[in-house]
């Protein structure tokens, strides 16, 4: 009996220690994005705020998450976050910011992650993917989202984001991106890339490749032109 009382107190200190973190992250973070004003390199395939046409798979490189709340011009994205403590932390404080959550990765859960993911896409939600998750190698494209599209027939839409400053967690193995008070938030839409349904294995690789060069060009558009606006080189 008692012990029954001590793990419920433990587990209740835990979730309200949690509620309490997300919601100071939150509020930090709302804080500082409400500075960051937002530029598109690039054809306008969707200004911030605008809705694409259809539901599509926004893929993206972890550490750059904060710079999407500006950029992604889709409101209500579904997101996939992991199971783990951190991923439960990160799943409070994307709720607060109106994203929908599924819990999930490739290492646990992920074929239920995905399931759900597809069921949302097949409702008309958009989706938003990490693809070097959960632990990287940073900038190496998975297969998760490829195979999330062929089975739901959906466009994956490379998406390059940056903060022109920044602090950069240099420990962290994603380099995540925290923006400087009154910066400029610069990212590009790359072409859609649509998926054939059936992929052989070999297929399947050769369509990760190409999302992988898509997302590493599209970056590289991003970080040269906030570069040359830091340097006044810019338009």
């Amino acid at each position: 009996m008692l012990r029954a009382i001590q793990d419920k107190l433990a587990d209740w200190t835990t979730r309200c220690g949690l509620w309490l973190k997300a919601l100071l992250v939150w509020l930090l973070a709302r804080a500082l994005l409400a500075t960051i004003r937002v530029r598109q390199v690039g054809a306008a395939l969707g200004a911030p705020g605008d809705a694409l046409p259809g539901p599509g798979i926004y893929a993206f490189w972890h550490g750059r998450q904060l710079a999407l709340f500006k950029a992604i011009p889709v409101k209500g994205l579904v997101v996939l976050t992991s199971l783990s403590r951190d991923g439960e932390l990160q799943s409070r404080i994307l709720r607060r910011f109106g994203l929908e959550v599924v819990r999930g990765s490739s290492s646990r859960g992920g074929l239920g992650g995905l399931l759900a993911l597809g069921r949302r896409l097949k409702a008309g939600r958009s989706v938003g993917m990490a693809v070097d998750g959960p632990r990287g190698p940073t900038y190496s494209a998975k297969p998760g989202a490829v195979a999330l599209a062929s089975q739901t027939a959906t466009p994956i839409i490379p998406l390059g984001a940056c903060f022109q400053r920044r602090w950069e967690l240099t420990r962290a193995w994603d380099r995540f991106q925290i923006p400087k008070p009154f910066t400029t938030a610069w990212f590009a839409l790359g072409a859609p890339i649509h998926i054939p349904a059936h992929l052989t294995p070999q297929e399947l690789q050769e369509k990760v490749e190409e999302i992988n060069a898509s997302l590493l060009a599209l970056t590289r558009e991003v970080e040269t032109r906030a570069q040359q606006q830091e340097h006044g080189d810019g338009l």
